[in-house]
């Protein structure tokens, strides 16, 4: 880095494109194992933020950092990011191509470029989901292209779809046929809402909800002090009023999603049977990257995913996130995760809180790992 900064300040035809190149493509990954990105606007901007990094102590690491993808689930932003992909990436956009070929054997569905689609036309599962299966799925493939491998998977949600076939349990058919019925039956349930609720222990935020049981229920443990909770539009209001006021002094964050129905809550129940009927029979494929599941917060194994029950109890119990998390730091020294799409603020939130956490049950030995990969 010092010789970097050095060759900015002397160099007049420097050019960002150029050095972005040299940098990249130009150098050797042996002679370079470790690498930095900088954001910067300018070349004084980029010669300033290198020369500060150049003058901080690193410290290598005596161990092999363990990459986790993190699939993440409904509500992320679509249409800039594919768009950037779509336009840049021969492989990102092959794959996308390759998926919605396989989509339009089971309905007529045009999936990218996400651009003129409305607001309400993305909100719509029967569109959202197989789109963010496309576009998790491409990206994942694009890592891979670029030698970028990790050493396990955990999917939010509807995410685990693709980790799933990311990792080799499931053939590429037969997600876009998990996918293409999950969110078919979704569209048809009745109208719900879900709430973010944040800075409060989740076990207290259950026992406030005692007096909802029936109609809001928790639907995923993001970590362990945050949750989504899932339910009757009217009966989350009420729930939302009501924390705001029992937790005002505590800085209570509520946050209501955006989505058309109450995922993983009692109103899955209807499609419950349809679903596990439509999508068997599934092939069983070896994987070679271990899976977290978020239905379960262990380790899958291959047989689960081939199971039409399994993806049943998926879409109906909540997300164990908090749990797979756990699981997918634990007896792992230097893990580093990455989240598809790395655009989500409220995944990267909700993974933030649980090494936050983590690292301050873990013993000393271990926090170094956990904070890497907080970092």
């Amino acid at each position: 880095m010092a010789d970097t900064a050095a060759h900015l300040s002397t160099r007049n035809r420097v050019t960002l494109p150029s050095l972005a190149y040299t940098s990249a493509c130009r150098r050797s990954h042996v002679n370079h194992r470790y690498r930095k990105a900088f954001v910067a606007n300018s070349l004084q901007h980029l010669q300033q933020e290198v020369m500060s990094a150049a003058s901080t102590d690193f410290t290598t690491s005596k161990v092999e950092p363990q990459l986790v993808f993190v699939f993440c689930g409904n509500g992320v932003t679509l249409k800039e990011f594919s768009e950037a992909l779509l336009s840049s990436e021969p492989v990102f956009r092959d794959k996308c191509k390759e998926i919605e070929a396989l989509f339009q054997k089971h309905a007529p569905i045009s999936l990218l470029p996400a651009r003129g689609r409305s607001s309400k036309e993305l909100l719509n599962p029967e569109l959202s989901q197989p789109m963010l299966f496309a576009l998790q799925v491409a990206l994942a493939s694009l890592l891979k292209y670029w030698g970028i491998k990790p050493v396990a998977a955990v999917g939010h949600s509807v995410g685990e779809i693709a980790a799933a076939h990311f990792a080799g349990y499931l053939s590429l058919a037969d997600a876009v046929k998990v996918i293409y019925h999950r969110s078919r039956l979704q569209a048809k349930t009745a109208r719900g809402g879900m709430l973010v609720v944040g800075n409060i222990p989740v076990q207290e935020i259950a026992e406030h909800l005692h007096r909802y049981s029936g109609r809001v229920c928790i639907a995923a443990f993001n970590s362990p002090v945050s949750c989504t909770l899932s339910g009757n539009p009217d009966d989350v209001d009420l729930v939302q009023k009501d924390l705001a006021e029992a937790f005002s002094h505590r800085n209570i964050f509520l946050h209501v999603l955006n989505v058309p129905a109450a995922y993983h809550s009692p109103s899955m129940d209807v499609i419950l049977g349809e679903l596990e009927q439509s999508i068997e029979p599934l092939e069983k494929q070896k994987g070679d990257v271990e899976v977290i599941s978020t239905l379960t917060g262990a380790a899958a194994s291959a047989n689960d995913f081939t199971r039409g029950k399994f993806w049943a109890q998926h879409t109906r119990e909540p997300v164990a996130f908090t749990q797979a998390i756990e699981t997918a730091a634990r007896d792992r020294e230097n893990p580093l995760r990455y989240s598809l799409p790395p655009t989500q603020f409220m995944l990267q939130a909700k993974l933030e809180r649980c090494l936050r956490l983590l690292w301050k049950k873990a013993p000393s030995p271990s926090k170094r790992s956990i904070t890497d990969a907080r970092q």
